[in-house]
C-alpha cells in the first residue's frame, strides 16, 4: 500500500486490486462508456480518463462485484495505452503518403494484438485449450495472409496460457521489426521499400476478435478495445483510427478512445468525417465536472473517504484540511454587514427581498474581504486558500489537481512532525498551494517574472521556453501573456468596489478569432490553463459563443477568488490580441472602456430620471 493516502501513480503502474479499492465509480455520469458503441472520451490531463478505462478491465469488474466470474462478464475489455514514447516519436513521420497509412495501420494493429494477447494470457486459466489452439491457427492464417511469418512452439503439452504467451511474443517481435524499419530510414539516404507484413483492422483484428468472442467462456460478448491517449498518435494514424470507427463494427468490436483536448482530426484515411452520434458517442469529462460542481465535489469527497479508510484515517476531510478560522470569522462578519446593508436599502428604496440579499452575500463578501486584506498596498498575500472546499475549487474539475497538492502537504507534515498525520495545518496548505500555482504558470517561461502588480513596464520578451523551440516557443510566450492579461484584469475587477460583477473568471469571445489567436487559445485549453465552454448570446436565439475559463489552479498566483460561481466579461478578438502582445496595456484599456461605459450608463439613468 502507498504510505501517502494522496499518492498519485500512473494508471499503468496500478494492479487490479488497487483500482478496485480506490476507483470511484462515475458511470452514473458517463453511462455510455459501458454501452456497446464507439466512444470518444476527452478531457484535460489528470481528469481520470485512464482510470476510467482501467475500471472496465475484467479483473477489476470481478473484484468490484460487477461480474461474478470471467464467464459472466458483460464485455471483454483490454486497456491499450498509446504512449508518446511509442507513437509520438519523429520516426513515424518519416514516411509519407499511402505508405505511412499502410505501415502505420500494421504497427497499430500489432500493438493492439500484443496487448490483447497479454490479456488473454492473464485469463488463460479460464479458457479452454481447444479455443486457444483454434485461435492460434487463425492468428497464423491471417498473419500469413498479410505477408507475415512466424515460428511457434509445437509443444503438445502447451496450456492456453502458453499459447497466448507465444502470440504475444510474435507480436512483440513484429513490433520491433517495424520500428527498426522506421529507425533505419535516415541511415540509407533514400526510402527503402518496405517488405514486411501488412495487416489491418478489417482483415486481421476483426476476424480474430470474432474468434475470441466465440470462446466458450465468453459466449459471444462484445470486445472493447480501449485506446488510451490517442492524441499521441501522428495525424496519419489518427485517421487510421477514425477509419476503424467508421466501419461501425460494434456488434463485434467497440472502440473506447481517450484523448486530451488536442485530438488532431476526425477525418478518415479517405478524408471522410466521422460524426456523432452515427459513428460514435462523445463525452468531455472536463466540461462535465466544470458544469456540475456538486457532482465533482461529491466525487472528490468519496475519493478522499475511500483513501482514508484504506489508511485507517477516521477524520472528515474538513477536519483534515482545516480552513483559516480567523479569516472565516471575518468573512462571516462581512456577510452580516452585507445583509444589514441590504435590509437598509430595502427599507429605503423598496429593494427585492431575501433572494437578493443572498445574492449580494455570495457575490460581494469575498471580494470585500480581499480588498480589505489588500489595503493601500494592494498586496493580499495573506489571503488563505486553505480548507477542503477551497482545495476542491482550486482543482478545476481535475482529480489529479486535488491529489497532487494534497500529497505534497501530507509529505511535508510527515517530514516536519512524523506520523500519524491528523491534519494539514493552514500554513502548510497555503505554502504548498501558492508554490503549486506558481509552478504551473512558470512552466510557460524559463525566466522568473516579477509579481504582476509590481510591474511598471512590460518585461523584455523571453527567448527561452521549457517546452519547445521555434514557432512553438512563440505560442507559449503568447499564452503566458494572455494568461497574465486575464489574471491581472480579473484581479482589477475584484478590487473595484464599483464594479457590478467583481468575481470574474472567464471571457466570452464575441467574434471570430484570427488563426494566430485561435492557436494560442487552443494551446491554453490543451495544456489545461483554460477550459472551454459556450455561452448563449443575448442578441440571437440559438447562437452560442465560446467562453474561455481561467483554470482556478491559477487563482492564488493572480490573487483571485476561486469560490463558487464567477461571472464572465465579453471581449472581442482585438482585446485578446492586445493581451497577447501587452498584458498591462490590455488591462489599462479594458478598465478604461468599462469606466466609460459605466459613466455613460450613469449619465443616461440620470437624464431619464430628470425626464
Amino acid at each position: 500500500m502507498i504510505k501517502n493516502p494522496f499518492g498519485v501513480l500512473s494508471p499503468e503502474q496500478l494492479d487490479a486490486d488497487y483500482i478496485a479499492e480506490n476507483f470511484v465509480d462515475i458511470f452514473t455520469d458517463v453511462p455510455r462508456l459501458r454501452d456497446p458503441c464507439n466512444t470518444f472520451i476527452s478531457g484535460a490531463r489528470g481528469t481520470g480518463k485512464s482510470m476510467l478505462l482501467r475500471s472496465l478491465e475484467p479483473e477489476v469488474l470481478i473484484k468490484t462485484g460487477k461480474a461474478a466470474s470471467i464467464a459472466s462478464l458483460p464485455y471483454l475489455s483490454v486497456h491499450i495505452p498509446l504512449r508518446k514514447a511509442e507513437f509520438g516519436v519523429t520516426e513515424l513521420r518519416r514516411v509519407g503518403g499511402y505508405a505511412s497509412v499502410a505501415i502505420g495501420e500494421h504497427l497499430l494493429s500489432m500493438h493492439v494484438m500484443y496487448r490483447f494477447a497479454a490479456l488473454l494470457h492473464r485469463l488463460g486459466a479460464e479458457i479452454e485449450g481447444a479455443d486457444a489452439t483454434s485461435f492460434l491457427a487463425q492468428f497464423v492464417r491471417y498473419f500469413e495472409l498479410g505477408g507475415g511469418s512466424a515460428q511457434f512452439s509445437s509443444d503438445k503439452n502447451s496450456t492456453a496460457c502458453d499459447t497466448f504467451a507465444e502470440v504475444r511474443r510474435v507480436c512483440e517481435e513484429e513490433l520491433i521489426r517495424v520500428r527498426q524499419y522506421y529507425t533505419r530510414l535516415p541511415l540509407s539516404g533514400e526510402v527503402p521499400p518496405y517488405k514486411g507484413a501488412l495487416v489491418g483492422f478489417l482483415d486481421f483484428l476483426i476476424p480474430l476478435m470474432t474468434a475470441v468472442s466465440g470462446f466458450k467462456v465468453f459466449n459471444g460478448i462484445p470486445i472493447y478495445l480501449m485506446l488510451d491517449d490517442a492524441d499521441n498518435l501522428p495525424i496519419s494514424l489518427q485517421k487510421v483510427l477514425n477509419s476503424w470507427v467508421s466501419t461501425r463494427s460494434t456488434h463485434v468490436v467497440c472502440l473506447k478512445v481517450t484523448a486530451q483536448l488536442g485530438y488532431g482530426t476526425y477525418r478518415t484515411v479517405d478524408n471522410r468525417l466521422i460524426e456523432s452520434p452515427h459513428d460514435f458517442s462523445e463525452v468531455n469529462i472536463s466540461t462535465l465536472y466544470t458544469n456540475e460542481h456538486n457532482t465533482y465535489h461529491n466525487q472528490i469527497r468519496e475519493i478522499v473517504a475511500r483513501r482514508f479508510k484504506l489508511h485507517n484515517i477516521e477524520i472528515s476531510p474538513e477536519v483534515f484540511f482545516p480552513r483559516d478560522e480567523t479569516q472565516h470569522i471575518r468573512l462571516q462578519e462581512i456577510q452580516s454587514d452585507l445583509e444589514a446593508e441590504h435590509r437598509q436599502r430595502q427599507s429605503e428604496e423598496g429593494a427585492r427581498g431575501a433572494s437578493r440579499a443572498r445574492d449580494d452575500v455570495t457575490r460581494y463578501a469575498v471580494p470585500r474581504l480581499m480588498r480589505e486584506l489588500a489595503g493601500a498596498s494592494r498586496s493580499s498575500h495573506t489571503y488563505s486558500y486553505a480548507g477542503f472546499k477551497s482545495l476542491v475549487d482550486l482543482s478545476s474539475g481535475v482529480v489529479r489537481w486535488f491529489l497532487e497538492p494534497a500529497s505534497r502537504m501530507y509529505d511535508r507534515v510527515v517530514s516536519e512532525k512524523g506520523e500519524p498525520v491528523s491534519e494539514i495545518p493552514v500554513a502548510t496548505q497555503d505554502k504548498v498551494i501558492n508554490d503549486w500555482a506558481s509552478e504551473f504558470i512558470q512552466k510557460l517561461s524559463a525566466v522568473k517574472i516579477e509579481p504582476l502588480e509590481d510591474r511598471l513596464e512590460e518585461p523584455e520578451p523571453s527567448e527561452e521556453s521549457l517546452h519547445a523551440i521555434g514557432h512553438e516557443t512563440i505560442l507559449y510566450e503568447r499564452l503566458r501573456n494572455l494568461l497574465d492579461g486575464l489574471g491581472l484584469f480579473f484581479r482589477h475587477r475584484l478590487l473595484d468596489e464599483k464594479a457590478s460583477e467583481q468575481r470574474v473568471f472567464s471571457v466570452v469571445l464575441r467574434d471570430r478569432p484570427s488563426n494566430g489567436l485561435r492557436d494560442v487559445l487552443e494551446l491554453g485549453v490543451r495544456l489545461g490553463y483554460l477550459q472551454k465552454a459556450d455561452n448563449a448570446a443575448k442578441e440571437a436565439i440559438g447562437l452560442r459563443l465560446p467562453r474561455y475559463i481561467l483554470a482556478r489552479r491559477l487563482g492564488p498566483h493572480y490573487r483571485l477568488d476561486v469560490s463558487g460561481y464567477a461571472a464572465h466579461v465579453s471581449v472581442m478578438s482585438r482585446d485578446l490580441e492586445l493581451a497577447i502582445q501587452s498584458p498591462v496595456e490590455f488591462v489599462r484599456r479594458k478598465a478604461k472602456s468599462e469606466r466609460s461605459a459605466t459613466n455613460q450608463l450613469t449619465l443616461e439613468l440620470g437624464e431619464s430620471a430628470n425626464d
